[in-house]
């Protein structure tokens, strides 16, 4: 669409709307779970709020050559405009108004959706967190410095949904994580914060088990699978458990960057991870709902806020 597209044109509202919902297109299908990209800026477009449909995000990148001139009230020229206004009408007073209080900050990472996909999808979501350092990046000024001084002084990174796969391989996730991170702290300068890593779960929806396959033992995980969730030729209703080999982690992280592959299939997949439904809620002796299960919430509160408790 955007090599039929005029950049010189006049502008008119009704092209501008049908780029911005192609490019809102592209987007969705970048971020779904075949893909599994991260890197998809403007993020108000995946989730517009108050904002879906208004002019503010009535946009769409557009190729123009560097030094390239826009006529006045050209489609480009609009375009570029609006682009512009969306920083400072939107992101501008999203990191003002949330961020600048902030002294502690965790990032809650999809890495298994990223495996998933392929390795094209793991060096996206690098890019992604290189992107998320920026936010705190101190000393050459960027369009985050100019709104407010970052005084964030611990970072958790950490890899979610770690129920979904076995706990020997939580460790390797953690490998993973940290090796993603570390390259973007790299190329991050003047970070100037704390950080850590951590694989964890919120509410832990699988238990484990060892199961038997082919005569050899395997770590397996047992819960619900969402309705829908395939593996092979087998797709899960949404009411049956069943006993999950996701497959292992490689033992070195730098494996899961090898390779051009994107939405990998089920046949090419060294590993498999399914979305599962949380736990159904129990209750105590006396009827009072009990804590739902997680792993490692703890250690991440231990690490964001322990010391202000002690």
């Amino acid at each position: 669409l955007t090599a039929q597209t005029d950049v010189k044109a006049r502008y008119d509202e009704e092209t501008a709307q049908k780029l911005a919902q192609t490019f809102t297109q592209y987007l969705r299908l970048a971020r779904s779970e075949r893909f599994a990209l991260s890197s998809l800026p403007p993020g108000r477009f995946l989730m517009p709020g108050d904002l879906e449909g208004s002019p503010a995000l009535t946009f769409a990148p557009l190729p123009v050559s560097d030094g390239e001139e826009l006529p006045y009230r050209s489609l480009g020229r609009e375009m570029e405009r609006r682009y512009e206004a969306y920083k400072s009408q939107v992101v501008r007073p999203f990191f003002r108004d949330h961020f600048a209080r902030l002294d502690r900050q965790i990032v809650l990472v999809d890495a298994l959706a990223a495996l998933n996909s392929g390795p094209e999808a793991v060096r996206d979501l690098e890019t992604a967190l290189t992107g998320v350092l920026t936010a705190f990046r101190t000393g050459r000024a960027n369009l985050f410095s100019t709104i407010f001084r970052p005084k964030i002084d611990r970072i958790l990174f950490a890899a979610t949904k770690a129920d979904h796969l076995h706990h020997t391989s939580h460790d390797r996730l953690e490998a993973i994580l940290r090796h993603l991170t570390a390259r973007a702290i790299e190329r991050a300068e003047g970070v100037g914060a704390s950080i850590d890593v951590i694989a964890l779960a919120a509410v832990r929806a699988t238990r484990e088990a060892m199961v038997r396959h082919e005569g050899e033992k395997l770590s397996a995980i047992v819960g619900t699978p969402v309705a829908g969730e395939r593996i092979g030729h087998e797709t899960f209703d949404g009411v049956a458990e069943g006993a999950i080999f996701p497959g292992e982690l490689p033992a070195d992280p730098r494996d899961v960057f090898k390779g051009e592959a994107l939405a990998v299939s089920d046949e090419e997949a060294d590993f498999r991870f399914l979305k599962f439904r949380p736990p159904a809620a129990m209750l105590s002796a006396d009827q009072k709902p009990l804590p739902l299960p997680h792993i490692r919430l703890d250690r991440a509160m231990e690490f964001l806020f322990g010391d202000r408790l002690s």
